[in-house]
């Protein structure tokens, strides 16, 4: 096995993982796999919050936390086909929302200290990479088609 192969195959490639490419230096098949990553990674994972967020009863449930999830389920696959800065703009709002939910609900709650530290820390390096997006979302327009050779 050549593990340099497999790992440029499957974790670090120029064209299929440019997580590390300028912005400025993207083709359109970089920015559509990097937007397809993060609209997967938002659709999952907001799917799951808003469907658990629904277990209980009508008194225990959260249903506020459900649409919010459904919507950004909806803009996720909205920017993913369309590519709409509106609908990055809305997703880029996900981890302010995660930190306003954690600071309203989490602080001074029987979760430790240190799970919301890290939350925490999850969310502002989410919150990071979301200003990535939005810039992406903003250049898409103007980004160049690859080359044929880089197929």
């Amino acid at each position: 096995m050549e593990w340099e192969k497999l790992f440029r195959k499957y974790i670090w490639n120029e064209q299929t993982t440019p997580y590390l490419t300028p912005v400025a230096s993207l083709t359109r098949r970089q920015a559509n796999s990097e937007i397809l990553f993060y609209c997967w990674f938002h659709a999952i994972l907001l799917g799951l919050i808003a469907v658990l967020s629904l277990r209980g009863g009508p008194n225990t449930s959260s249903l506020g936390v459900s649409y919010y999830g459904f919507t950004v389920v909806c803009a996720s696959v909205l920017f993913g086909i369309l590519k709409n800065y509106a609908a990055a703009l809305f997703l880029s709002a996900t981890p302010l929302v995660g930190l306003a939910y954690l600071f309203l609900y989490g602080l001074g709650s029987e979760r430790p200290a240190g799970d919301t530290l890290i939350v925490t820390i999850i969310l502002l390096l989410f919150l990071r990479y979301s200003f990535r997006i939005i810039n992406i979302a903003r250049t898409y327009p103007f980004l160049p088609e690859p080359d044929s050779d880089e197929t």
